[in-house]
C-alpha cells in the first residue's frame, strides 16, 4: 500500500511512534519486536477524522498554587534526619466524612466532576526556587501558570479509532492490563497474604485491603462493558491525568475511594499487580496459592513476568499523562522492587526504576512535610505517616544501591525536611479512631521508639532509613571526585557517630542482643531476616569506612579484616532456616553485603599463605578457612535457579572457590627456596590463570585492588531476557 507520494505506508503505531517501519503484512517486524501485533495495522487515511467529528477543544484545568508543599522556611528542622535522636511530631486529629461513591454507568461518568478536597491543589510541587515562587510573595498565581499540557482526550472513542485507540493511550494496552486482572481472586488472595507475611510493607496493609471489594466490582464492570470497554478506559486514563486530592478530613477508610469506582486509575491496578507479584516472588510455586479456582496451575515465572509488563503499561500511561500522586510513587518503587528480584540486582532497569521513582517523589513534594511550609492541615494523619514511610523506604534504597553500583545517589537528606515515621501499628494509623492512635503514640519515648519492645513495620523502616543517612555521608567522602584533606577525621567522626547511635537503639532492634532461639523462634523467621537485614546494614556501613581508611593508612587493616569476617559470618545465619522465605532473602544478602568482605578475606588469606605469614590478630585463620567453606558450600544450592541474582552469585562463587582451593592446595616452599608464586603445586591451574568470565574485565588479585575492581565491574546479564 502506497502513499500519496509514492513511498510505502507505515503501520500506526510505527506512524504514531515515529518509528521507522518496514511495511511488513500483515504486521511489520517492529510491532512483532515490541509485542504489540494487535495493534499494528495500515490506516488508509490515517490524517482524516469520520464526517461530523467535532473538533476537541483543550479542557482547562482546575488547579492552584498549593501552599501545602511550598517549603520556604529553613528554620523548621525539628525531628529532621540530620538528628541521631529523633523526637517524635506535634500530632493532631482530623476528623471528618466524605461520601462513600458507587461507580455509575458511563453515561453518567462523562458528566461527572472530579472531587476535590477543601484545599485546591496543583498535580506537581514547585519548591522556594522554582520559576514561580518569586511571584507568589505577595499574590497567588493564576491557575494557569501550573497547568501541564492539555491531554486531548476523547471521551468516547471514534469507531475508527476503537482498534487502534488514541495516540497517547493506545486501548490495546488498556485491553492487556486488564487482561492480567482476570485471575482477581488469586491476586486478591495474593494482596492479603502479602500484607500477613510481609513483616517491614512500606504500604498500610489496611488503606490497600479497604479498596479490594471495589476493585471487584470496578473491574467485573470493565469485563462486561463490551463495545462500551473503550469508553472506559478512556474514563480511567482521563481520572489518571487529574490531581489526587485527599481532604485533610478524609478517614482512612475513606481513602480506597479516591481511586476505585467512578474514581477508578490506571495506577491503581498497576498497585494490585506489583504488590500480587511481590507475594508470589516470596511465596514457593508449589504452594497452594498457585492452584486457582478451577484448578489451573499457576506458572509462578510466567506469572510474575506477566505483572512486570502489565504494571509497566500502567506506569507508562502514568507518565505520558503527567500522573502525580502518592498511588503514582507507591507503583513505581514496588514494581522496582519486583524487577530487582526477578532480573537481579545488577540489572540496569532496576538503577533506571529506582531514578523513577526518586523522580516521581520529588514531584509529588513527598519530601517536604508541610510544616516548614505553615500549612498544619494539608495531610490527613494516615496519609503523612504513608509518605513518611514511603519517602524513608526510597531514601534508604537509593542508598543501597548507589553503594551497591558504587555511583552517587540520586536523593539527599539535606533537601528534606520529612520527619522519620511514628513507630505505631499500621492498625492505629489506619483506625478512622483517633484515640487508637493516641493511645500509641502516648508509648512512644523521647527519641520516638515504643516502649514495648514490639517490631512494628515502621521500626524497620525508621532503623534502616537512619542508617542510610550515615550511608550517604559515606558516599561523600567515598565518591568525591575532589578528595577531601580532612579524609581520615571525617570517616572516623562518622564511624564513631554511627556507632553511638546505633548502641543507643532500643535492644529489641538489635539483632546481637538475642539469642539463636530468641530469635528464630520467639520473633519467627520473617521479623529476624529484617533484623538481621538491619544488622547488616550497619556492620556494612562500618566495612566500607574501614576500606576508605585502608587507603589511607595500612593500621585499619585489622579493623577491616575483623568486620568483614563478622559480616561473613552474619550473613550465613541466613541459612540456618531453610525455608523459601529466607532463600529469597538469601542472594540479596549475599550481593549487598557478603561477597565483598567474603572476597576481601578470601584475598588477604591468599597473600598471607603464600607470603608465609600470619594473618592479624584481630581474625583466626582456621574461622576464616571455615565461613568461606560454608559460604562457597551453601551457594552451590541455596540461591534459586529461577533467582534474578542466581547467575551473577554463581560466578563469584566459583572466584572464591578457586582461591580457596588454592590456598589449601598450597604447600610451602623448601627452606631457602625463593617463594615467588611461580613453583606452587598447581598454580598453573590456580588462581593466576582462572578462565576471564564473560563480560567482565580482567581479575585482580591483590584485596583492595579486587574490591575496587569489584565496585566497578560490568557485569553481562543480557542471557536473562
Amino acid at each position: 500500500m502506497l502513499r500519496r507520494n509514492g513511498k510505502p505506508r507505515s503501520c500506526e503505531p510505527c506512524r504514531i511512534s515515529k518509528i521507522k517501519c518496514d511495511h511488513t503484512t500483515p504486521t511489520c517486524q517492529k510491532c512483532q519486536a515490541r509485542g504489540i501485533t494487535e495493534q499494528c495495522f495500515y490506516h488508509p487515511n490515517p490524517m482524516t477524522k469520520p464526517a461530523g467529528t467535532p473538533r476537541k477543544k483543550p479542557e482547562r484545568r482546575r488547579s492552584k498554587l498549593n501552599s501545602q508543599f511550598e517549603c520556604t522556611d529553613a528554620s523548621h528542622t525539628d525531628g529532621r534526619l540530620t538528628s541521631l535522636t529523633l523526637s517524635p511530631p506535634t500530632l493532631w486529629n482530623d476528623a471528618g466524612s466524605v461520601s462513600v461513591n458507587t461507580w455509575p454507568t458511563p453515561p453518567d461518568s462523562a458528566t461527572r466532576t472530579t472531587q476535590t478536597g477543601s484545599d485546591p491543589a496543583r498535580s506537581f510541587f514547585l519548591g522556594s526556587t522554582s520559576y514561580a515562587a518569586v511571584f507568589t510573595e505577595n499574590s497567588p498565581l493564576p491557575e494557569t501558570v501550573h497547568e501541564q499540557p492539555s491531554e486531548r482526550l476523547s471521551i468516547i472513542p471514534t469507531a475508527s479509532s476503537r482498534s487502534m485507540g488514541h495516540r497517547l493511550c493506545q486501548f490495546g494496552i488498556g485491553q492487556t492490563i486488564l487482561s492480567a486482572l482476570v485471575p482477581f481472586s488469586f491476586l486478591e488472595k495474593s494482596v492479603k497474604m502479602y500484607f500477613e507475611m510481609h513483616k517491614a510493607s512500606v504500604l498500610i496493609g489496611p488503606l490497600i485491603l479497604s479498596a479490594l471489594p471495589q476493585l471487584r466490582k470496578d473491574l467485573e464492570q470493565l469485563a462486561v462493558a463490551g463495545s462500551d470497554s473503550y469508553s472506559l478506559y478512556a474514563e480511567v486514563t482521563k481520572n489518571t491525568t487529574r490531581p489526587l486530592k485527599v481532604p485533610s478530613t478524609m478517614l482512612p477508610s475513606e481513602f480506597h475511594t479516591l481511586f476505585t469506582g467512578k474514581n477508578l486509575r490506571w495506577e491503581a491496578l498497576g498497585l494490585l499487580l506489583v504488590v500480587a507479584g511481590s507475594n508470589a516472588q516470596y511465596t514457593s510455586p508449589r504452594d497452594p496459592l498457585f492452584t486457582l479456582e478451577d484448578g489451573t496451575q499457576l506458572d509462578k515465572d510466567k506469572f510474575i513476568e506477566d505483572i512486570i509488563h502489565a504494571s509497566n503499561d500502567c506506569i507508562n500511561i502514568c507518565q505520558i499523562h503527567g500522573a502525580v500522586n502518592d498511588i503514582m510513587v507507591w507503583l513505581v518503587y514496588t514494581n522496582m522492587i519486583v524487577i530487582s528480584n526477578f532480573y537481579g540486582d545488577n540489572y540496569h532497569g532496576t538503577w533506571r526504576r529506582m531514578g523513577d521513582s526518586v523522580s516521581a517523589l520529588y514531584a509529588t513534594g513527598m519530601h517536604c512535610e508541610g510544616d516548614s511550609a505553615g500549612n498544619t492541615n494539608g495531610e490527613p494523619m494516615f496519609l503523612r505517616e504513608l509518605r513518611r514511610r514511603i519517602y524513608a523506604a526510597v531514601y534508604r534504597s537509593d542508598k543501597t544501591l548507589a553503594t551497591f553500583y558504587g555511583r552517587p545517589p540520586m536523593m539527599g537528606w539535606r533537601y528534606s525536611d520529612r520527619k522519620q515515621a511514628l513507630d505505631v501499628s499500621d492498625r492505629a494509623i489506619a483506625s478512622d479512631d483517633p484515640e487508637l492512635l493516641n493511645q500509641e503514640v502516648s508509648k512512644l519515648d523521647s527519641a520516638g521508639w515504643n516502649t514495648e519492645g514490639k517490631l512494628y513495620s515502621a521500626s524497620i523502616i525508621r532503623q534502616r532509613c537512619q542508617n542510610a543517612v550515615f550511608k550517604e555521608r559515606l558516599l561523600e567522602q567515598s565518591l568525591a571526585g575532589e578528595k577531601d584533606s580532612e579524609v581520615v577525621r571525617n570517616l572516623e567522626a562518622i564511624s564513631a557517630e554511627c556507632t553511638q547511635w546505633w548502641d543507643g537503639l532500643p535492644a529489641h532492634l538489635r539483632y546481637e542482643t538475642y539469642t539463636e532461639e530468641a530469635a528464630w523462634v520467639g520473633l519467627g523467621p520473617g521479623l529476624t531476616v529484617r533484623l538481621i537485614a538491619t544488622y547488616l546494614d550497619y556492620l556494612h556501613l562500618h566495612f566500607q569506612t574501614q576500606r576508605l581508611l585502608h587507603r589511607q593508612t595500612q593500621q585499619a587493616l585489622p579493623s577491616l579484616l575483623e568486620v568483614s569476617l563478622k559480616l561473613l559470618f552474619i550473613s550465613l545465619v541466613s541459612t540456618k532456616l531453610n525455608n523459601y522465605e529466607t532463600r529469597r532473602h538469601f542472594p540479596t544478602v549475599i550481593l549487598f553485603y557478603c561477597f565483598p568482605a567474603a572476597g576481601l578475606l578470601a584475598l588477604e588469606l591468599r597473600r598471607c599463605t603464600i607470603e608465609g605469614i600470619s594473618l592479624p590478630s584481630t581474625v583466626s585463620r582456621a574461622d576464616v578457612i571455615r565461613n568461606l567453606s560454608v559460604l562457597t558450600s551453601c551457594l552451590e544450592w541455596i540461591v534459586l535457579p529461577g533467582d534474578g541474582n542466581h547467575k551473577l552469585c554463581s560466578e563469584l562463587n566459583k572466584m572464591l572457590a578457586q582461591i580457596l582451593d588454592e590456598v589449601l592446595n598450597h604447600e610451602s616452599p623448601a627452606r631457602g627456596m625463593p617463594d615467588n608464586g611461580q613453583d606452587i603445586p598447581g598454580a598453573s591451574q590456580g588462581y593466576f590463570d582462572m578462565p576471564i568470565i564473560e563480560g567482565l574485565e580482567p581479575i585482580p588479585t591483590e584485596a583492595e585492588d579486587f574490591l575496587n575492581w569489584l565496585d566497578n565491574a560490568t557485569w553481562n546479564n543480557t542471557d536473562l531476557f
